[in-house]
């Protein structure tokens, strides 16, 4: 998608002519290239290691158990990741020589921020109309499903279109939740509908919304492959390569090691939690029930504390 060689590539010619015609595939900052391979290939993972304990259940304070612990950390965390999306989104302009490179890094900005703004918004609304409240780490994942939805066309698109994005990148997101949870899917992060299912969106957003102007400007390509529709048809074929390419070797990753059993801990282990089974973490106030439970955890898995390996 981004080297000079790559068949997709808006920057690779071969006697003048491209693998997809006019102007390959564009993907700005990487709503495919980075977001769709993780949301992918983290898919193909929560499928391989199967739901946790009690995830498929209805039993309330097992449910709650499996909740994040932290919401205030989540919230951090989402404000790092908003503030990098300025450098990356950005930054992909590559240089800021030039009026018309300093424009295109500034259309970037505005358009990045009003597609996380709207669709942390719709989610919002959604969260307080369907769930009664507003659910802080969903409206977060809000956020993050607006960035990454208009990470592909965030230099070539309009502010309006940015809007539209961000609010159908919402939409998505929720839609995503609801239909992997649904299949029985456990994706403790909802990595998939935010960077899977929105980096597809944005991918395919660009065939939908970008235009000729900004295309010029953002690449130095001043053709019709919008109007066309050959812009929408690069786009689906970039997403569909990169769906095949990922499912494919992170099959061959997972799929074998849940084989040889090395994807989960035992069930004791993971009632007790990672935390405390693997670093000694003492759990709340605890400490001596817990250092009896990861003794006898560490017993059942085969693990030794001097090796910190299985046996």
């Amino acid at each position: 998608f981004w080297s000079k060689t790559g068949f997709l590539s808006p920057f690779y010619e071969e006697n003048g002519q491209r693998f997809l015609r006019a102007n390959g595939v564009i993907d700005f900052a990487g709503s495919g290239v980075v977001h769709m391979t993780g949301g992918f290939c983290g898919l193909i993972g929560a499928i391989a290691i199967g739901a946790r304990n009690g995830f498929l259940g209805h039993v309330e304070n097992v449910q709650a158990q499996l909740k994040g612990a932290n919401e205030v950390l989540c919230s951090l965390g989402v404000s790092i990741l908003w503030t990098g999306w300025y450098g990356f989104n950005c930054g992909s302009t590559l240089q800021a020589g030039g009026e018309n490179r300093v424009f295109v890094a500034s259309r970037v900005a505005i358009t990045t921020t009003i597609a996380a703004a709207a669709s942390i918004g719709a989610t919002s609304i959604y969260s307080r109309v369907f769930k009664g409240c507003f659910d802080l780490t969903f409206c977060l994942n809000g956020a993050l499903a607006g960035l990454v939805s208009i990470t592909a066309s965030c230099a070539v698109v309009e502010v309006w279109s940015s809007f539209v994005i961000g609010v159908v990148g919402s939409c998505v997101y929720i839609a995503a939740a609801l239909l992997i949870r649904y299949c029985g899917v456990d994706d403790p992060l909802n990595a998939f509908p935010v960077h899977g299912a929105c980096g597809t969106w944005g991918l395919l957003a660009v065939g939908i919304f970008a235009t000729r102007s900004n295309i010029r400007r953002a690449y130095g390509f001043d053709n019709d492959a919008m109007a066309t529709g050959n812009q929408f048809r690069n786009q689906a074929i970039g997403a569909l390569c990169i769906i095949a390419w990922v499912a494919s070797t992170a099959s061959l990753l997972f799929f074998p090691l849940r084989l040889c059993g090395l994807l989960r801990v035992s069930l004791n282990v993971e009632k007790l939690g990672l935390d405390v089974a693997e670093h000694g973490v003492p759990w709340r106030n605890k400490v001596q029930i817990v250092d009896l439970k990861m003794e006898e955890a560490r017993k059942e898995s085969g693990y030794d504390d001097d090796r910190r390996g299985p046996r």
